[in-house]
């Protein structure tokens, strides 16, 4: 890309309308850039010109930053090109400054020179590229710098390509928001029902864990109830057993002959 800030060079127009300017007389209006592919011999041959040797391409002065040190004022200006505006490739070589004089029509106030040139892509060349140009002008603090807007067609529709950049920009910047609140959307329903399907796991979990504390109460109550029942029939049976007052017991072995006696029922018969 071509380098413009070595500095720049006043034509004769442009040192007139400077000495009213720092005198505090005029007000410097600026109006535009232009890039331009000629070849100069010396900076003399812009002296008394009032365009580029070979203008190719307009920009309009987006911003004018200011900066006092002392009695001296730095103003730096900014423009910008497309490489979508440019019809053809070429080496920008020249950078120029236009300004209203005293009585308002345009001159070309100063131009920049770079015998080191650097491509200016084409709209045919690939993929579109921004360009940004700066350049610094010298004023003393008493002098008023203030930017024009374009009257020419061709101002009118560098303005114009620079209001498309702006917006190409926004809705690029705008797309990628959208594209990236929409992936946020994503991982966000995805953490969503993951979240909803461990709270279902977890429900579940409760409810089988439930279930088996009541089953585990159940069959501890039907223990409990066996466990009391038995203690029952066996309380009962032994008041039986005790209310009949006597054991019964076979006789002795010498008396199974020679006396009469009472069997009692055995055990087997005694359930039956």
């Amino acid at each position: 890309m071509s380098n413009f800030s070595s500095g720049y060079m006043l034509t004769d127009a442009g040192i007139k309308l400077m000495a009213d300017v720092n005198a505090g007389k005029l007000t410097l209006k600026l109006t535009k850039m232009q890039l331009g592919s000629g070849q100069a011999n010396t900076a003399g041959d812009y002296a008394t010109r009032s365009a580029l040797l070979a203008p190719r391409n307009t920009m309009v002065i987006t911003s004018i930053t200011t900066e006092d040190v002392g009695d001296v004022r730095t103003c730096l200006l900014s423009a910008s090109l497309t490489s979508e505006a440019v019809e053809t490739g070429f080496e920008a070589t020249e950078l120029g400054v236009f300004a209203q004089d005293s009585s308002g029509e345009e001159i070309l106030y100063g131009v920049c020179y770079d015998t080191e040139p650097g491509y200016v892509p084409s709209k045919y060349d690939g993929n579109n590229v921004q360009m940004n140009f700066a350049v610094r002008i010298i004023t003393t603090s008493k002098a008023t710098v203030e930017l024009v807007l374009p009257k020419s067609a061709a101002d009118l529709v560098a303005l114009a390509q620079q209001d498309a950049v702006k917006a190409i920009d926004s809705a690029a910047a705008a797309k990628a928001s959208a594209d990236k609140a929409a992936e946020l959307n994503t991982y966000t329903q995805t953490a969503m029902s993951t979240a909803s399907s461990y709270a279902d796991k977890a429900r579940e979990s409760a409810s089988n864990a439930s279930l088996s504390a009541t089953i585990a109460e159940e069959q501890a109550s039907s223990a409990s109830k066996a466990q009391s029942v038995s203690e029952t029939i066996r309380a009962e049976v032994e008041r039986m057993y005790r209310s009949m007052r006597y054991d019964i017991v076979g006789p002795p072995p010498e008396y199974m002959t020679i006396a009469n006696f009472i069997v009692g029922a055995d055990a087997a018969e005694m359930s039956s």
